[in-house]
């Protein structure tokens, strides 16, 4: 891995909140001199936020304190450093999103060390989650990774579809796995990126007939 990469996986992490020790403090080392890695944290940032909002809150177990109590050997009436604290209502406003947003961070490692250019998350037009993330990669590859399991009646099939800015007539990038997949399509900057559900093999029309079930707008993250 290059010096590049290990800066930007380094970045990713620290994000996440997934550093300890020594490179913890290199990393906020980093962040107050060197820019290029304050520009990587950055980018990070806006690439996993949107996932963050699209995750549902979940509640920690009432049991929770004790354990922790427990293991660090205080009582409910002693004081608990400042950092503890913070850490710990961090952990229960987000539980369910830092897991959202460890998955999708994996995936991005596993599939592209250096920061892709744009990005789309692809929502559910009823809400909720999964949501669908796209990632434009050099060369117009385009990565399509669900954020969880989706589920596909066994007659049919999701049909991903690109809706440039001022067009009126989407066309279609190909039929997608519930599990994603990667794919060639050369995309300008505010494309919105459409996903439905179509017969078994795509929609017979080239154009959707189906219900919308997701959509997003790829943009530039850098």
């Amino acid at each position: 891995m290059s010096e590049f990469e290990d800066r930007d996986l380094l970045a990713a992490e620290y994000v996440l909140g997934s550093l300890e020790g020594d490179e913890a403090r290199e990393a906020a080392r980093l962040l107050g001199s060197d820019a290029a890695f304050a520009a990587a944290v950055r980018q990070w940032e806006a690439r996993l936020a949107p996932l963050a909002a699209h995750a549902p809150t979940v509640a920690p177990p009432a049991e929770l304190w004790p354990r922790i109590a427990a293991s660090t050997g205080a009582t409910t009436g002693e004081v608990v450093p400042l950092a503890f604290r913070r850490r710990l209502r961090l952990w229960q406003a987000g539980a369910s999103a830092a897991l959202a947003i460890a998955a999708s961070l994996a995936a991005f490692i596993v599939l592209r060390p250096v920061p892709p250019a744009r990005v789309a998350v692809l929502a559910p037009i009823s809400g909720g989650v999964p949501v669908l993330l796209a990632t434009e990669q050099a060369g117009g590859v385009l990565v399509i990774q669900p954020s969880g399991a989706i589920s596909v009646p066994s007659d049919r099939d999701l049909e991903l579809w690109a809706l440039a800015k001022g067009e009126t007539r989407p066309r279609s990038l190909g039929v997608l796995p519930a599990s994603g997949r990667r794919l060639v399509a050369a995309l300008v900057r505010d494309t919105q990126l459409l996903v439905s559900l179509e017969p078994r093999g795509g929609s017979p029309s080239g154009q959707p007939t189906g219900p919308v079930l997701y959509a997003g707008t790829i943009t530039a993250v850098n």
